[in-house]
Formats: C-alpha cells, sequence, structure tokens
C-alpha cells in the first residue's frame, strides 16, 4: 500500500468487518505481530492494556463485538501519514449488555505495513466508558 486511497479504503473496509462483527475479516486484516489498546489510565484495567498476541486479540476483539455496537457511528475524517491513518469517528454507540446508548467521538491511530493492521490505538472518552462499564 502506498497510495492514500488504499490505507483509506482498507480502513474503512475495517470498520464495514466490525460493523458487520465479521472477526474472520477482521483478523485477516490484522499482521500477527499487530497490537491494540484502548489509550487510557492503567486504573482501568485489562480495557486500556495494550495486546499483542494473536489468540488474545481475537478473544479482545470478540469481546468487544459482542459489547458495544458501533454501526451508528460514522467516519467524519481520515488523514493519512505515512503508513498510518488517523481516523475521526462520531455518533451512537451502544453497550449491549445494558442497551444504553450513548453519543461520542472516536479517535483512532491505525498503523500498516505491507497492507495490514500492525498497531491499532483508540483514543475513547474513558472516564464515559469505565461509567457504563460501572468502574468509575
Amino acid at each position: 500500500m502506498r497510495d492514500r486511497r488504499e490505507f483509506e479504503d482498507a480502513v474503512r473496509r475495517f470498520y464495514q468487518a466490525r460493523n458487520d462483527n465479521d472477526i474472520e475479516a477482521i483478523m485477516a486484516m490484522l499482521d500477527p505481530a499487530c497490537s491494540f489498546r484502548i489509550v487510557g489510565d492503567d486504573r482501568l484495567g485489562p480495557m486500556t492494556q495494550r495486546i499483542d498476541d494473536p489468540g488474545t486479540m481475537r478473544v479482545a476483539i470478540q469481546a468487544l463485538l459482542e459489547a458495544w455496537d458501533l454501526s451508528n457511528f460514522s467516519i467524519i475524517s481520515l488523514h493519512v501519514d505515512g503508513e498510518t491513518v488517523f481516523a475521526h469517528r462520531a455518533g451512537q454507540i451502544r453497550y449491549l449488555p445494558s442497551n444504553v446508548c450513548i453519543d461520542t467521538e472516536i479517535l483512532d491511530k491505525i498503523t500498516f505495513k505491507d497492507g495490514r493492521i500492525v498497531d491499532f490505538e483508540e483514543f475513547v472518552d474513558t472516564l464515559l466508558v469505565a461509567d457504563i462499564l460501572g468502574v468509575a
């Protein structure tokens, strides 16, 4: 991947797979050495710990798919810098276990190598998430 549009298209496909709860499509886009974390304070425990093991990654992504519906989220803007895409998204997310809906924004930093995602960092309102989860 070298063209800005290729990166943007890959990010759109990734979010579509997320909306479709398609774990196989998501995992196919991730490099085996991919790391993921929700950026936040360590006091939030596992939610903000870096994941970089393929088996753990699959379990974590499956848990996110089962807990959070982001299908009413939209891409506000995409910014490409080299092989890194910064995606600003906004809309309504739903925490499925309690059916709580909130309007919020997220900034994702997604880095590619050889066409696959090697690093994914998600900047969310961790206080809001902690409140929904009952840990705040």
